[in-house]
Protein backbone atom coordinates (compact mmCIF):
# COMPACT_ATOMS: atom_id res chain seq x y z
CA UNK A 1 0.00 0.00 0.00
CA UNK A 2 2.83 2.56 1.01
CA UNK A 3 4.27 1.93 -2.33
CA UNK A 4 1.33 2.58 -4.11
CA UNK A 5 0.75 5.64 -2.79
CA UNK A 6 3.95 6.76 -3.31
CA UNK A 7 3.61 5.52 -6.61
CA UNK A 8 0.25 8.23 -7.26
CA UNK A 9 2.53 10.91 -5.55
CA UNK A 10 5.26 10.78 -7.54
CA UNK A 11 2.32 10.96 -10.96
CA UNK A 12 1.41 14.52 -9.33
CA UNK A 13 4.93 15.52 -9.68
CA UNK A 14 5.49 17.76 -13.02
CA UNK A 15 7.05 14.89 -15.09
CA UNK A 16 4.40 13.01 -13.97
CA UNK A 17 1.51 15.25 -14.93
CA UNK A 18 3.28 15.87 -18.56
CA UNK A 19 3.55 12.60 -19.09
CA UNK A 20 0.23 11.58 -18.38
CA UNK A 21 -1.08 14.51 -20.44
CA UNK A 22 0.53 13.30 -23.13
CA UNK A 23 -0.48 9.90 -22.99
CA UNK A 24 -4.28 11.42 -22.62
CA UNK A 25 -3.68 13.97 -26.11
CA UNK A 26 -1.99 11.00 -27.90
CA UNK A 27 -5.21 8.95 -27.32
CA UNK A 28 -7.72 11.55 -28.05
CA UNK A 29 -5.93 12.14 -31.58
CA UNK A 30 -5.83 8.41 -32.09
CA UNK A 31 -9.95 8.34 -31.23
CA UNK A 32 -10.13 11.35 -33.99
CA UNK A 33 -7.93 9.85 -36.27
CA UNK A 34 -5.82 13.03 -36.25
CA UNK A 35 -2.60 11.65 -37.48
CA UNK A 36 -0.58 13.90 -37.75
CA UNK A 37 -0.97 15.55 -34.32
CA UNK A 38 -0.63 11.85 -32.73
CA UNK A 39 2.04 11.66 -34.19
CA UNK A 40 3.61 14.88 -32.31
CA UNK A 41 1.59 13.95 -29.36
CA UNK A 42 2.45 10.55 -29.17
CA UNK A 43 5.92 10.84 -30.26
CA UNK A 44 6.51 13.37 -27.60
CA UNK A 45 5.10 10.53 -24.81
CA UNK A 46 6.96 7.56 -26.30
CA UNK A 47 10.20 9.66 -25.55
CA UNK A 48 9.27 10.88 -22.32
CA UNK A 49 8.31 6.98 -21.97
CA UNK A 50 12.03 6.13 -22.68
CA UNK A 51 14.10 9.01 -21.03
CA UNK A 52 11.89 8.76 -17.81
CA UNK A 53 10.02 5.52 -17.08
CA UNK A 54 12.02 2.86 -18.73
CA UNK A 55 15.91 2.28 -17.39
CA UNK A 56 17.43 3.25 -21.05
CA UNK A 57 19.30 6.43 -19.36
CA UNK A 58 20.98 4.03 -16.90
CA UNK A 59 22.01 2.15 -19.78
CA UNK A 60 23.34 4.85 -22.13
CA UNK A 61 25.08 6.40 -18.93
CA UNK A 62 26.23 2.56 -17.95
CA UNK A 63 27.78 2.47 -21.76
CA UNK A 64 30.16 5.31 -21.26
CA UNK A 65 30.75 4.40 -17.57
CA UNK A 66 31.82 0.42 -18.53
CA UNK A 67 34.66 1.73 -20.28
CA UNK A 68 36.52 2.73 -17.14
CA UNK A 69 37.01 0.14 -14.23
CA UNK A 70 37.82 1.37 -10.43
CA UNK A 71 41.52 1.97 -10.07
CA UNK A 72 43.28 -0.72 -7.20
CA UNK A 73 45.10 1.75 -5.60
CA UNK A 74 47.66 -1.49 -4.39
CA UNK A 75 48.54 -1.19 -7.79
CA UNK A 76 48.68 2.25 -8.79
CA UNK A 77 52.04 4.14 -9.11
CA UNK A 78 52.61 7.33 -7.85
CA UNK A 79 51.87 10.50 -9.66
CA UNK A 80 53.08 13.74 -9.88
CA UNK A 81 50.04 15.00 -9.49
CA UNK A 82 46.50 14.95 -8.77
CA UNK A 83 44.49 16.88 -10.77
CA UNK A 84 40.93 16.71 -9.82
CA UNK A 85 38.06 18.22 -12.45
CA UNK A 86 35.38 20.83 -11.22
CA UNK A 87 31.97 19.79 -10.88
CA UNK A 88 32.01 18.22 -7.23
CA UNK A 89 31.41 21.46 -4.95
CA UNK A 90 30.28 25.14 -5.44
CA UNK A 91 31.24 28.02 -3.21
CA UNK A 92 28.51 28.78 -0.52
CA UNK A 93 28.29 32.07 1.65
CA UNK A 94 25.52 30.60 3.36
CA UNK A 95 26.45 27.20 4.58
CA UNK A 96 28.78 26.94 7.55
CA UNK A 97 31.42 25.22 5.92
CA UNK A 98 31.44 27.83 2.85
CA UNK A 99 31.08 25.18 0.78
CA UNK A 100 28.32 23.11 -0.78
CA UNK A 101 28.70 19.16 -2.70
CA UNK A 102 26.97 18.57 -5.74
CA UNK A 103 26.43 15.43 -7.70
CA UNK A 104 29.92 15.15 -8.83
CA UNK A 105 31.49 15.49 -5.13
CA UNK A 106 33.24 12.33 -5.24
CA UNK A 107 35.41 14.01 -7.18
CA UNK A 108 37.22 15.62 -4.48
CA UNK A 109 36.98 12.65 -1.97
CA UNK A 110 38.47 10.55 -4.97
CA UNK A 111 41.72 12.91 -5.15
CA UNK A 112 41.49 12.95 -1.38
CA UNK A 113 41.57 9.03 -1.27
CA UNK A 114 45.00 9.46 -3.71
CA UNK A 115 46.54 11.77 -1.82
CA UNK A 116 46.57 10.01 1.35
CA UNK A 117 47.59 6.89 -0.05
CA UNK A 118 50.32 9.33 -1.57
CA UNK A 119 49.42 8.59 -4.62
CA UNK A 120 50.42 12.12 -5.44
CA UNK A 121 53.14 14.82 -4.73
CA UNK A 122 50.17 17.60 -5.27
CA UNK A 123 46.49 18.27 -5.77
CA UNK A 124 45.07 20.96 -7.83
CA UNK A 125 41.63 21.63 -7.89
CA UNK A 126 39.56 22.42 -11.09
CA UNK A 127 36.15 24.22 -11.56
CA UNK A 128 34.04 26.70 -12.39
CA UNK A 129 33.21 30.48 -12.30
CA UNK A 130 30.40 31.65 -10.27
CA UNK A 131 28.84 34.85 -9.91
CA UNK A 132 27.39 36.19 -7.03
CA UNK A 133 24.17 38.46 -6.81
CA UNK A 134 26.56 41.50 -5.52
CA UNK A 135 28.42 41.01 -9.40
CA UNK A 136 31.98 39.60 -7.55
CA UNK A 137 33.11 36.44 -9.48
CA UNK A 138 34.49 33.03 -6.89
CA UNK A 139 36.04 30.24 -8.37
CA UNK A 140 35.24 26.66 -7.49
CA UNK A 141 38.27 25.75 -7.26
CA UNK A 142 39.74 28.48 -4.56
CA UNK A 143 36.33 27.30 -2.36
CA UNK A 144 37.54 24.18 -2.62
CA UNK A 145 41.04 24.31 -2.10
CA UNK A 146 40.14 26.64 0.77
CA UNK A 147 37.85 23.98 2.72
CA UNK A 148 40.54 21.42 2.61
CA UNK A 149 43.17 23.40 3.79
CA UNK A 150 41.20 24.59 6.37
CA UNK A 151 39.38 21.55 7.72
CA UNK A 152 43.42 20.10 7.34
CA UNK A 153 41.66 17.15 4.83
CA UNK A 154 44.62 16.61 2.64
CA UNK A 155 47.77 14.85 4.05
CA UNK A 156 50.65 18.10 5.17
CA UNK A 157 52.95 16.80 2.52
CA UNK A 158 50.56 16.80 -0.32
CA UNK A 159 50.56 20.64 -1.30
CA UNK A 160 46.87 22.10 -2.57
CA UNK A 161 46.65 24.29 -5.72
CA UNK A 162 43.92 26.10 -7.17
CA UNK A 163 43.34 26.22 -11.43
CA UNK A 164 41.78 29.43 -10.98
CA UNK A 165 38.62 29.70 -12.74
CA UNK A 166 37.96 27.72 -15.78
CA UNK A 167 35.46 27.66 -18.59
CA UNK A 168 35.47 23.98 -19.68
CA UNK A 169 37.23 20.47 -19.43
CA UNK A 170 39.38 21.83 -21.88
CA UNK A 171 40.46 25.06 -20.33
CA UNK A 172 41.63 22.93 -16.82
CA UNK A 173 43.86 20.75 -19.77
CA UNK A 174 45.45 23.41 -21.26
CA UNK A 175 46.26 25.71 -17.80
CA UNK A 176 47.73 21.64 -16.46
CA UNK A 177 49.70 21.22 -19.98
CA UNK A 178 51.36 24.39 -18.89
CA UNK A 179 52.77 23.04 -15.53
CA UNK A 180 53.46 20.12 -16.96
CA UNK A 181 55.24 21.58 -19.27
CA UNK A 182 57.37 23.79 -16.67
CA UNK A 183 57.85 21.12 -14.04
CA UNK A 184 58.53 17.97 -16.36
CA UNK A 185 55.74 15.73 -14.59
CA UNK A 186 55.85 12.11 -16.33
CA UNK A 187 52.68 11.26 -15.31
CA UNK A 188 49.29 13.11 -13.90
CA UNK A 189 46.39 11.25 -11.98
CA UNK A 190 43.11 12.74 -13.75
CA UNK A 191 40.09 12.53 -11.46
CA UNK A 192 36.76 12.76 -12.41
CA UNK A 193 33.19 10.87 -13.07
CA UNK A 194 33.52 8.47 -14.80
CA UNK A 195 30.92 9.10 -17.97
CA UNK A 196 33.40 11.93 -18.39
CA UNK A 197 36.73 10.40 -18.19
CA UNK A 198 36.67 9.22 -22.45
CA UNK A 199 36.39 13.05 -23.20
CA UNK A 200 38.26 14.40 -20.06
CA UNK A 201 41.28 11.77 -21.09
CA UNK A 202 41.24 12.89 -24.72
CA UNK A 203 41.08 16.47 -24.46
CA UNK A 204 44.22 16.30 -21.82
CA UNK A 205 46.47 14.30 -23.78
CA UNK A 206 45.44 16.41 -27.14
CA UNK A 207 46.70 18.98 -24.80
CA UNK A 208 49.76 17.08 -24.33
CA UNK A 209 49.40 16.14 -20.24
CA UNK A 210 50.26 12.38 -19.45
CA UNK A 211 47.26 11.20 -17.89
CA UNK A 212 46.41 8.17 -15.53
CA UNK A 213 42.56 7.92 -15.30
CA UNK A 214 40.97 7.34 -11.83
CA UNK A 215 37.39 7.43 -12.60
CA UNK A 216 34.81 7.77 -10.11
CA UNK A 217 31.40 8.92 -9.26
CA UNK A 218 29.61 6.25 -11.14
CA UNK A 219 26.09 7.22 -12.04
CA UNK A 220 24.09 4.40 -13.82
CA UNK A 221 22.23 1.52 -11.94
CA UNK A 222 24.63 -1.66 -13.17
CA UNK A 223 27.78 0.29 -12.44
CA UNK A 224 26.59 0.51 -8.58
CA UNK A 225 25.42 -3.04 -8.36
CA UNK A 226 21.63 -2.03 -8.41
CA UNK A 227 18.81 -3.62 -10.29
CA UNK A 228 17.35 -2.07 -13.08
CA UNK A 229 12.92 -2.41 -13.23
CA UNK A 230 11.92 -2.06 -16.06
CA UNK A 231 8.69 -0.05 -15.32
CA UNK A 232 9.00 2.53 -13.04
CA UNK A 233 6.92 5.74 -12.86
CA UNK A 234 8.14 8.60 -14.81
CA UNK A 235 10.66 10.18 -12.66
CA UNK A 236 13.31 13.22 -12.94
CA UNK A 237 16.52 11.39 -11.72
CA UNK A 238 15.90 9.42 -15.46
CA UNK A 239 15.65 12.26 -17.28
CA UNK A 240 18.99 14.12 -15.43
CA UNK A 241 20.67 10.58 -16.55
CA UNK A 242 19.26 11.22 -20.30
CA UNK A 243 20.45 14.65 -19.92
CA UNK A 244 24.47 13.76 -18.64
CA UNK A 245 24.69 11.16 -21.34
CA UNK A 246 23.30 13.84 -23.70
CA UNK A 247 25.98 16.28 -22.87
CA UNK A 248 28.93 13.92 -22.94
CA UNK A 249 27.70 13.14 -26.77
CA UNK A 250 27.05 16.51 -27.86
CA UNK A 251 30.68 18.02 -25.87
CA UNK A 252 32.81 15.13 -27.81
CA UNK A 253 31.21 16.45 -31.21
CA UNK A 254 32.00 19.82 -30.26
CA UNK A 255 35.48 18.83 -29.25
CA UNK A 256 36.25 17.23 -32.16
CA UNK A 257 35.24 20.68 -34.38
CA UNK A 258 37.14 22.63 -32.82
CA UNK A 259 39.95 19.88 -32.26
CA UNK A 260 40.37 19.84 -29.01
CA UNK A 261 40.08 16.23 -29.01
Amino acid sequence: MTSLLKSLVDLLEPIGIVWLMLLALAILHLRRRQWRLLALSGGGWVLLTCASVLPFPHLLLASLEDDWPAVDLATMPVCDAIVVLGGGMEPSTLELQRISCKDGADRVFTGLALAREGKGKLMLMGGGVFRNTDGREVYEADGVRDWLQAWQLAPAMVPIQSLGGCADTHDEAVRVAALVKQHGWERVALVTSAFHMTRSKAVFEKAGVPVLPVPCNFFSAPLRGRPLHWLNVPNASYLQHFETWMHEVVGMVAYRLRGWI
